[in-house]
């Protein structure tokens, strides 16, 4: 069995209260995702994270609200987040309350990224979930960001607002509220997940300092950082040949070499899972195809070359040959269906070849 990575049922505190306020039902989001309500906010629980992130994506579907996991992120109390939330608001200054944040991250979340990183004049606090097997993310990453914007915010004042927001999916239909959320510019189909702010931010007094609790907090969080369990091998693959679809590097070579690897041992590692470096990656786009084509405002042109197609032909005869009709044949069929959006078609963490569960 592959390693799933997990998540702290903390990041889960409050989803319940607003999926009521949304008006969805929270017990039938809960059994969609397979995870037990009971543990939402539990700090001694562990997620999946791949059942955690498909939590708020069935929310934002079945309650019809496109942006619940930003509203989530928005309203999350930094409190809620456990030891990790009271060394950030422990800190001296913005700039180690963020490099806390990064460093203790693993104790709250698995094979994950969060990372601050130099931009010029300004800095960069980037989020991404490593392990490419967990394709519907959209709702993660914006949940994600909007918590972590409540540290700038707790530090900075309402009225603060970072230079730019980037997220790692394709835009959404309507993104007006993503701007007015966030008030800042948004950019959609970005390498990951940012917040830009000015670097001289960094120097900013965090409020509620507290420095004679910092180093018990420290060590527990150590502590729990160790336990977390290493990257699966195959979802740092699956990972990179994601991205590759965006570079135009989805190519053995290109893929092995990021891992740090040769071709050859990258295809031993595959081969003593039973896997095909050309399968998986033709696995992979079938996936993400199956997200794309259900967004109506992105067009096929866009789809091929987010899956490294050079032409609409190609990624035509493809889609043809995995389903029996054209994408824009399938496209139909669903519109015909009724279903706006084609969101609800998509059935509960449908099983895929991707799922860490069958990827073992």
């Amino acid at each position: 069995m592959g390693v799933e990575p997990r998540v702290s049922a903390v990041a889960a505190a409050g989803v319940v209260g607003l999926i009521g306020r949304c008006g969805g039902d929270a017990d039938r989001i809960f059994g969609a995702a397979r995870l037990d309500i009971e543990e939402a906010g539990n700090p001694a629980a562990l997620l999946a994270l791949n059942r955690y992130c498909e939590l708020f994506e069935q929310a934002a579907r079945q309650t019809g609200v496109d942006d619940f996991g930003l509203r989530f992120g928005q309203g999350y109390a930094l409190e809620n987040m456990g030891g990790l939330g009271e060394l950030v608001l422990a800190s001296a200054t913005l700039g180690e309350a963020l490099r806390h944040l990064c460093l203790y991250f693993p104790a709250m979340q698995e094979h994950s990224t969060l990372a601050l990183r130099d931009d010029g004049n300004l800095v960069r606090l980037e989020y991404q979930i490593r392990d490419g097997r967990i394709l519907r993310r959209r709702q993660d990453a914006e949940l994600s960001i909007g918590i972590f914007n409540n540290v700038f915010v707790n530090c900075l004042g309402a009225a603060w607002a970072p230079e730019e927001i980037h997220f790692e999916h394709l835009r959404a239909a309507e993104t007006g509220a993503h701007q007015a959320l966030l008030n800042a510019p948004v950019y959609f189909g970005q390498p990951c997940n940012a917040i830009l702010i000015r670097r001289d931010l960094l120097g900013k007094a965090m409020p509620g300092a507290k420095p004679e609790k910092i180093p018990a907090l420290k060590a527990e969080l150590a502590r729990q950082a160790r336990a977390a369990r290493p990257d699966d091998m195959i979802g740092r693959v699956v990972q990179e040949i994601r991205l590759g679809f965006f570079s135009g590097q989805a190519d053995i070579e290109s893929v092995s070499s990021r891992l740090g690897m040769s071709r050859a041992t990258l295809y031993r590692t595959l081969a003593a899972k039973n896997l095909d470096f050309s399968q998986l990656t033709e696995t992979v786009r079938q996936e993400l195809a199956l997200i794309y084509i259900r967004q109506p405002h992105i067009n096929l042109t866009e789809i091929a070359a987010l899956l490294g197609y050079s032409e609409l032909s190609a990624f035509s005869r493809a889609f043809k040959r995995w389903h029996q009709l054209s994408p824009g044949e399938f496209r139909a069929r669903l519109a015909k269906q009724g279903q706006g959006g084609f969101a609800p078609l998509d059935p509960p963490l449908r099983p895929t070849a991707l799922e860490p569960l069958n990827l073992a």
